[in-house]
């Protein structure tokens, strides 16, 4: 399979978010790393010279230690927020009758990939039951929501606007079905350790099927 890259201004713009998220951080340890080494010049001397010198060797001692306890209080109440909006939905809801009609007609218009959408279900099942779980990341959760929510409405959408002619409809439909995979796949290892590349690349697929998923707004189905 080749490797999936972001275009280059998505890229640039992934690596900006992240640099301002990492600065703001650091900032935040700074300041309080810095108002501890205040702290400690007071304490140990009254000596004006001496409080600034340890003051700034205080600070500087204490800012990386605190940078990495803001990352984890960040990421801990971002975690809190998600549970607390999500708890009531973590677990998932059973199928809705227009959801088993939007995964019926998929069946349908693809009926030489059956197996195929069969085995990508289940997995896409089995990844929501494990998503659902407690004490995940906040991406956990809205995998959550794209699963039972964005989903069916992008194959609900695809299927109403397949070309008339078959050549073209098969053609749609089959970039559908890998599309579905890609994102089954991006499921299932979420939340395994595979290191920083394997992260960026669930990141890629994650911005491709989230940029496919907004492209349109889902059509109201009564």
């Amino acid at each position: 399979m080749p490797r999936e890259t972001l275009p280059f201004g998505e890229r640039i713009d992934l690596l900006w978010k992240r640099g301002v998220r990492l600065v703001a951080r650091a900032a935040i340890a700074f300041a309080l790393s810095t108002a501890a080494g205040i702290g400690v010049g007071v304490m140990v001397t009254d000596n004006a010279l001496v409080q600034i010198l340890v003051t700034v060797l205080a600070a500087l001692a204490f800012w990386i230690p605190l940078f990495f306890i803001v990352l984890r209080v960040d990421k801990w109440i971002a975690r809190r927020a998600t549970d607390h909006g999500s708890a009531a939905g973590s677990a998932p809801p059973a199928a809705s009758s227009r959801d088993e009609d939007v995964w019926r007609r998929l069946f349908a218009a693809a009926p030489s990939e059956s197996q195929r959408l069969a085995v990508l279900r289940r997995s896409l099942e089995r990844s929501r039951l494990s998503l659902g779980s407690a004490d995940l990341d906040p991406e956990a959760h809205e995998l959550c929501i794209l699963i039972d929510r964005r989903l069916p409405d992008l194959i609900h959408h695809e299927l109403e606007i397949l070309p008339p002619d078959d050549r073209h409809r098969r053609h749609k439909v089959r970039e559908l079905v890998d599309l579905i995979e890609q994102f089954a796949r991006h499921c299932s290892r979420t939340g395994s350790a595979g290191g920083a590349e394997a992260k960026f690349q669930a990141e890629v697929l994650r911005r491709r099927f989230e940029t496919r998923m907004t492209e349109f707004e889902p059509p109201v189905v009564r």
